[in-house]
């Protein structure tokens, strides 16, 4: 095992020669055991992926992913609203919001409640997933001999676990596709990612295999998306509750946006906003939604400085170590969007933060977008501070991060005011008026 701390070392492997390290290692508990090999998340770096990636660039890509932007900008709006109306559940509303895009992108599914039966079975998938691939749980992971022990002998429980497991994350993502398949039958399918490749242009009639790479690269889109969306968002709000100088200038710059064009943000204004740009890059650094990314290992032996690696070998990016490191970014553990402005910026976070090479994250751009957008729409309405305690002093919250594949903030206590501005008004009377 090889864990990669410097920026440079990952981009000269997992990039330069990504034809050597874009295979993926397959862990017993997580991968065999649970029938995951047509995961794109375990797949090797072979012909089905590249299909996966194809279909996905074909949605994905920064011009296609912008046909999503309208459901991306709805959704932000239903966000800040139900924050407004129970900020005390704003984790939950987050967790709505991301499913609610996912969803619709992925499947043209509406999610109108937090309990949706297809938000509560991906999220029940994110805990198994997440579970079944937590470092050094399980034996058998160590010592893959152990699989081969019966399912009935006294400690293999990891057996039986491992066959219900894989079987309710492959029905997970097959009850969805099932569903987009019934509303294409009955003529009332919403254009999404999975209707339009179970009905391709060229009118060609889709065969089982390809159905079934259909089938897996959408279950894998609620997977990729929707926790470390959540992360991201989570550690936006920390952020500005932490920095209430930053919030207020961000929300100086939407304010002037809005009493100067006398209308909304969209995504296609981006480019007027260097400031909260800047933030999201600098939320993206100083807490990485997931800091070791997703393990790459060699497809054959490879020599880099002197040093010979060996087929197999598991390759980490240590992305948390490349977002602190403070030869790259000064005073690392400071919060500081200015890093990323001026005639001299620092490093683009976004090209660590997605992984690397052949792995990188084909749903970055749509990921992006929806954060970005839920990061205006929430700065036009509502500011966060540290809650109180009875006697008005503010509570400080523990700077402090869980541990897994997707890292988020601990929760932390916050109280959210709404906004009294014109836009304000503008943006709950946009979500009144929504048809969603």
């Amino acid at each position: 095992m090889i864990i990669l701390n410097s920026a440079a070392d990952a981009f000269n492997l997992l990039s330069k020669r990504s034809s050597i390290y874009s295979d993926r290692p397959f862990a017993t508990m997580g991968g065999r055991l649970m029938r995951r090999e047509k995961s794109i998340f375990c797949v090797s770096y072979n012909d089905r992926l590249k299909t996966y990636r194809k279909l996905m660039h074909q949605s994905f890509s920064p011009t296609a992913s912008q046909m999503f932007w309208d459901v991306e900008q709805e959704e932000a709006l239903i966000l800040v609203d139900r924050i407004l109306a129970s900020p005390q559940d704003m984790v939950e509303h987050l967790r709505r919001n991301a499913a609610a895009v996912i969803m619709k992108v992925a499947y043209g599914y509406p999610v109108t409640r937090h309990d949706d039966h297809f938000v509560v079975i991906a999220e029940e998938g994110i805990q198994i997933a997440s579970m079944a691939s937590r470092p050094g749980k399980w034996l058998v992971d160590s010592f893959p001999i152990l699989r081969f022990v019966p399912e009935w002998f006294p400690g293999a429980g990891f057996k039986s676990k491992a066959r219900k497991w894989g079987q309710t994350l492959y029905e997970q993502s097959l009850e969805p596709h099932n569903w987009v398949k019934e509303q294409i039958r009955v003529g009332t399918a919403i254009p999404s990612f999975t209707s339009a490749l179970l009905q391709p242009s060229d009118g060609h009639l889709v065969d089982a295999e390809e159905e079934d790479k259909i089938l897996w690269t959408s279950g894998a889109l609620y997977f990729a998306g929707a926790d470390t969306s959540v992360s991201v968002v989570k550690s936006f709000f920390f952020t500005m509750m932490m920095h209430p100088i930053v919030q207020r200038q961000a929300q100086h710059e939407v304010d002037l946006f809005f009493m100067s064009e006398h209308r909304l943000p969209t995504l296609h204004d981006q480019a007027a906003f260097p400031y909260v740009n800047a933030i999201l890059k600098e939320v993206l650094r100083w807490a990485p939604a997931s800091p070791f990314g997703l393990f790459h290992c060699t497809a054959s032996p490879d020599l880099y400085k002197g040093f010979l690696i060996p087929a197999k070998t598991i390759i980490m990016a240590n992305i948390w170590a490349m977002m602190h490191d403070d030869a790259v970014y000064p005073d690392p553990f400071s919060f500081d969007p200015t890093r990323f402005l001026g005639a001299e910026p620092q490093p683009d976070p976004r090209d660590c933060a997605f992984g690397f090479g052949r792995r990188i994250c084909p749903g970055q751009h749509l990921a992006e977008h929806s954060i970005w957008i839920q990061m205006v729409y929430s700065l036009l309405t509502l500011t966060i501070s540290k809650a109180v305690d009875v006697d008005g002093k503010d509570i400080e919250p523990e700077v402090a991060f869980t541990s897994g594949v997707v890292s988020h903030v601990k929760p932390f206590k916050y109280q959210i005011t709404p906004r009294s501005t014109p836009a304000a008004s503008l943006v709950r009377d946009a979500r009144q008026s929504s048809t969603l």
